[in-house]
């Protein structure tokens, strides 16, 4: 089996792609999407209260008086997911920095001899980065 890479810049361009690749009933092709992950932002409370906020003083437009909490990336968790499904190291983090910037990465395993068929399905769907690994 051979693995066979991209990313699709989103929902529907996926969802065209693995309808074409069912079409060309290949036998054990087998696909994986992975979608930006929603556990790559957390929530990290501010060390202080808002300006106005708090036990005394006047509350301001800003002041709400509970603590601020900000929203910041943690890292790229999607370039290890894509090691682990068979990419090399460079094609890895562009991978999963494409991920995290909302691309659909797509892993497909296939036989050999169709290995042609598969990339063309993806190239004519504008796919970037087509590898095979």
């Amino acid at each position: 089996m051979t693995k066979v890479m991209a990313i699709l810049p989103d929902e529907e361009v996926a969802e065209t792609v693995t309808s074409q690749l069912s079409d060309l009933n290949i036998d054990d092709l087998d696909w994986r999407l992975i979608h930006p992950g929603e556990d790559d932002e957390r929530l990290f409370p501010v060390l202080g209260w808002p300006l106005g906020g708090g036990s005394g003083g006047s509350a301001g437009a800003a002041g709400s008086g509970g603590p601020l909490g900000v929203a910041i990336r943690t890292g790229y968790p999607e370039d290890e997911d894509m090691r682990d499904q068979g990419a090399e190291e460079d094609d890895a983090e562009f991978y999963g920095q494409s991920v995290q910037h909302g691309g659909i990465a797509i892993v497909v395993d296939t036989p050999s001899k169709y290995v042609n068929d598969v990339r063309r399905v993806l190239e004519k769907a504008d796919a970037e980065q087509v590898t095979t690994q």
